[in-house]
């Protein structure tokens, strides 16, 4: 048997509709956030401002299965992150060794957390809605702190002046939930 790192993928798309569709409406319920302008934001959304990332796993019988989900949409010198699910029942039908690995390495929000911020740590900051516990817990793992918004977290590239942090807090929460 192959080890978890070799079986786990987590991959960058413009668009990730195609793979990542069914996983997001079985997560939220709602239909996929297809990058565009005019999705329902405050604020300006170009699809090129997009990046969305899924996470694959590969089963022994070699089909590939997206089981998680990521959306950042960059706006002015900061990423907003939603979207982040996980398949329900993925943990549950690992192997137990592959399912060791993967809860040694935070599990796979959180594995799709560091492989963005790999790339997009180009700004002062990722701002993000939370209200699940559960995911909270990964979100601080990553970084995360909560802002004095309920349900508004951020994780910091830069340490900028807290007079520019609180800006920056305050301007994101104006656009309300993303």
């Amino acid at each position: 048997m192959k080890s978890f790192d070799d079986s786990f993928h987590v991959e960058h798309f413009d668009n990730a509709k195609f793979f990542a569709k069914d996983l997001f409406f079985d997560s939220f319920a709602i239909d996929f956030p297809v990058p565009r302008d005019g999705c329902g934001l405050a604020i300006p959304t170009p699809a090129r401002h997009w990046h969305q990332y899924v996470a694959f796993y590969e089963w022994e019988s070699r089909r590939f299965e997206a089981v998680g989900f990521c959306n950042w949409i960059r706006f002015d010198d900061v990423y907003l992150e939603g979207g982040l699910c996980v398949s329900r029942n993925f943990y549950r039908r690992l192997p137990r060794s592959h399912w060791d690995q993967c809860h040694a390495a935070g599990g796979v929000a959180q594995l799709i957390m560091e492989a963005a911020a790999r790339q997009w740590n180009d700004c002062s900051a990722w701002f993000g809605y939370c209200g699940d516990k559960k995911a909270s817990i990964v979100d601080a793992r990553v970084g995360f702190l909560p802002t004095r918004y309920q349900y508004l977290i951020v994780k910091w590239f830069q340490d900028p002046p807290p007079a520019q942090k609180d800006a920056l807090i305050e301007k994101l929460a104006a656009i309300g939930p993303f």
